[in-house]
C-alpha cells in the first residue's frame, strides 16, 4: 500500500445532536489521555514500581476566522460555554467517502471550557475553543 497523503484543507469540526460543520475553521487538535497511577513500592518486593491505568480523556481545540453575520454552530458553541451544557463535538481528518479519512474523533458530551474571540486589523475576527470530554468519545 502506497502512501497517499491527506490534504491539509480537508477535514472538519461539526457540533450537534446531528453534527453541522463549523464555518471558517482553520484547524484543530486534541490530546487523549489515560491516567496513571503508581503503586508501590511494597515490603519484601525489591522496591518495585507499578502502574495502573485508570480514566481515559480527550482536551482539545480550535481555531478559525468568524464569519459576517455569525455561524449558528459557532454560537451554539458559544452558548453551550454560557449556557453550561455539553455539546456533541465530531472532529474528523480528511473527507469521508472519498478515500481520504483519516480518524475521526467523536466527543458525544464534550465541555466547552474556553472561547477566544478576537479581531485585528490584518486577520479580521477571529476564533477559538477549548474543549474536554464529559465521559465516554470514541476515535475510529
Amino acid at each position: 500500500m502506497s502512501y497517499v497523503p491527506i490534504r491539509g484543507f480537508d477535514g472538519m469540526v461539526s457540533e450537534g445532536a446531528t453534527p453541522t460543520a463549523l464555518l471558517s475553521i482553520e484547524d484543530w487538535e486534541a490530546d487523549l489521555d489515560v491516567e496513571i497511577s503508581k503503586q508501590g513500592p511494597f515490603l519484601n518486593d525489591a522496591g518495585k514500581i507499578y502502574k495502573v491505568r485508570g480514566g481515559q480523556e480527550v482536551k482539545g481545540t480550535f481555531k478559525g476566522k468568524v464569519p459576517a453575520g455569525l455561524d449558528v454552530t459557532q454560537s451554539a458553541i458559544v452558548a453551550a460555554l454560557t449556557g453550561g451544557t455539553d455539546v456533541n463535538l465530531v472532529l474528523r481528518q480528511g473527507v469521508t467517502g472519498v478515500g481520504t479519512t483519516g480518524f475521526v474523533l467523536t466527543i458525544a458530551t464534550a465541555i466547552i471550557s474556553k472561547i477566544k474571540i478576537g479581531q485585528d486589523g490584518k486577520n479580521g475576527a477571529s476564533y477559538a475553543c477549548s474543549f474536554e470530554s464529559n465521559g465516554s468519545f470514541s476515535i475510529a
